[in-house]
């Protein structure tokens, strides 16, 4: 008698409770998904946004340096101007 008590007996019948338990189961693990769902696509979104931004950032930073290296240029015309004028006056 003793032995019996200690086995693990399987009753194959279903009740109400087996039933609500699998049902709130399976409707919190579809609940679940469903927000996992939602909050990767706002994931996405803001990481589309900000290669976006990343992109627009380095146009104006290549807009910006193609400006630099202009006026570097003009500003080396203006001292080569200077230089053969101060030289030609020197030279005179």
């Amino acid at each position: 008698m003793a032995d019996e008590r200690k086995r693990f007996n399987f009753d194959p019948t279903v009740n109400l409770g087996h039933v609500l338990t699998f049902v709130a189961m399976a409707v919190s693990v579809m609940t679940a998904y469903g927000l996992l769902d939602k909050r990767i696509s706002v994931l996405e979104e803001k990481s589309n946004a900000a290669r976006m931004q990343v992109i627009e950032r380095q146009s104006e930073q290549k807009d910006t340096l193609r400006e630099i290296k202009d006026d570097i240029k003009d500003l080396q015309k203006s001292i080569n101007e200077i230089s053969r004028v101060v030289g030609g006056k020197n030279k005179t």
